[in-house]
C-alpha cells in the first residue's frame, strides 16, 4: 500500500465520509486506521482518528482504537479521541476506564472532552463521578459547564460523589457540589439533610448557596440554578 502520509489520510477521510467504502474496503480501513494511530506523523494520527469516527463498522469496532487514541502523545489527538468516543454511544462504556484517566490529563481540553463524553454514557458513567467532581474545581468555566452537565448526565449515581464534594476543604466546590445536589436529587433526604448542615458553613457564598440549593428542594425553581 502506498506510504501513509497526511495527502493520502486526507483523501481516505474524504472517502469515508463522502462516499462511504464497500465491506471489504471497510475491513481493509479499520486495520488502516488502527496502524495510522501509531504513525510517527501527528496529523496521520489526529486524522485516522476523524475517519475511525464515521468509518461504517459497529461502534464495538470502533472503540478499542478511539480509546488508544486517548494515549496518544499529541493533546489534538487525544481531544479528537474524546469527543470521537462521545459519539459511540453504551459502547463506549469499554473505554470507561480510558476516558476517567483522560480527566487527569495535562491538557484542559482534554479533560473537558472526556468529561462530555462520559456524561453522554448517562448512569453508565457513575464509576468516573468522583473524578467528574473534580473538575469542579478547575477555573475554566466551560470545563465546569461540562463536568456539571456530566454529573447530571450520570444522575442519582452521582450522589455519593457529590456528597463527599460538599465535605471538601475548598469552599467553591462545596458550593457548586451543593447546587448540584439539589438538582440531581431534590427529594433525597440525605441530600436535605447534609444541604442544612451546610448553612453553618465558614464561607458566606456557600452558605448562601446551600440556602438557595433548599428552596430548590422545597420548591424547584423553572430556571436551573448555575453551577
Amino acid at each position: 500500500m502506498e506510504q501513509l502520509t497526511p495527502q493520502l489520510m486526507n483523501r481516505l477521510v474524504f472517502a469515508v465520509i463522502m462516499h462511504g467504502l464497500n465491506d471489504a474496503q471497510t475491513t481493509l480501513a479499520l486495520g488502516v486506521l488502527s496502524d495510522a494511530l501509531k504513525h510517527d506523523n501527528s496529523q496521520v494520527r489526529e486524522l485516522a482518528v476523524v475517519a475511525l469516527a464515521d468509518l461504517s463498522v459497529s461502534a464495538a469496532k470502533r472503540v478499542p482504537p478511539l480509546a488508544a487514541g486517548l494515549k496518544d502523545p499529541n493533546p489534538r489527538v487525544r481531544r479528537r479521541a474524546a469527543r470521537a468516543l462521545g459519539d459511540q454511544g453504551v459502547a463506549a462504556g469499554n473505554a470507561l476506564a480510558e476516558l476517567i484517566g483522560g480527566l487527569a490529563d495535562l491538557d484542559p481540553s482534554v479533560r473537558r472532552d472526556c468529561a462530555g463524553a462520559i456524561g453522554r454514557l448517562g448512569p453508565l458513567g457513575h464509576p468516573a463521578a468522583a473524578a467528574v467532581v473534580k473538575l469542579l474545581r478547575e477555573n475554566d468555566s466551560r470545563t465546569r459547564a461540562v463536568a456539571a452537565v456530566s454529573l447530571k448526565r450520570i444522575g442519582k449515581a452521582a450522589v455519593p460523589a457529590l456528597l463527599d464534594g460538599v465535605r471538601s476543604e475548598l469552599a467553591d466546590l462545596r458550593g457548586r457540589c451543593a447546587t448540584l445536589l439539589a438538582q440531581i436529587a431534590p427529594n433525597n433526604p440525605q441530600v436535605a439533610a447534609v444541604l442544612q448542615t451546610v448553612l453553618t458553613d465558614d464561607d458566606a457564598e456557600v452558605r448562601a448557596r446551600a440556602d438557595e440549593a433548599l428552596q430548590f428542594v422545597r420548591t424547584p425553581p423553572p430556571v436551573p440554578l448555575a453551577v
